[in-house]
């Protein structure tokens, strides 16, 4: 029997093991190719998520102005309804004012 050198032994494992080398390297290109692909896709989330964050960084700046303006609406629609109280009061004295000077002419 023939001795195997160590050039024999690492030639035969190099033979036997490169088309599962290649198989892994394969596998591993399209595990690239996906991550690759994933990674565009949170940049795109990324985006997205920080025009969201501006959205709701301009409405909590702006909800200030719009409950101010509101509180205001609200006054006036207070004032006005006891002016409008006030005025009808005002009325039926008036109206009772004259049906007494009328029975008494």
């Amino acid at each position: 029997m023939t001795e195997l050198t160590k050039q024999d032994i690492k030639e035969i494992f190099t033979e036997a093991l490169e088309p599962f080398a290649q198989a892994v390297q394969q596998d591993f290109r399209r595990i690239d190719d996906r991550l690759d692909k994933m990674d565009g896709r949170f940049d795109k989330i990324d985006e997205r998520l920080i025009n969201v964050e501006n959205d709701v960084k301009w409405m909590k700046d702006n909800s200030s102005a719009l409950f101010t303006k509101l509180d205001k609406f609200i006054s006036l629609y207070e004032k006005q309804e006891q002016e409008l109280l006030m005025l009808g009061a005002q009325l039926r004295r008036l109206e009772d004012r004259v049906a007494k000077l009328e029975t008494a002419q």
